[in-house]
């Protein structure tokens, strides 16, 4: 998305930015979600990553250790 050299400026609060949004192709907002996702940081810490890539690693290596959803979810409502 080439940047031009006139500015615009419109006072839009932000329902009026959202309705505008909402007004979009789907295309040009797939586009715009584009761009926000390269403008929102990584929000997810890097010790964060390496731990499941850990946990990855070693269900990969053991899949045995692995319980089906259905025990997962039975394990989970218990607390």
């Amino acid at each position: 998305m080439a940047a031009s050299g006139t500015s615009v400026y419109l006072p839009l609060n932000f329902t009026q930015l959202v309705d505008l949004v909402k007004a979009l192709p789907q295309k040009e907002k797939q586009q715009l979600i584009n761009v926000l996702e390269q403008e929102i940081p990584d929000v997810i810490p890097e010790w964060q990553k390496k731990e499941v890539r850990k946990r990855i690693n070693k269900y990969n290596k053991h899949p045995e250790l692995l319980i089906d959803e259905r025990t997962a979810l039975k394990m989970i409502n218990k607390f």
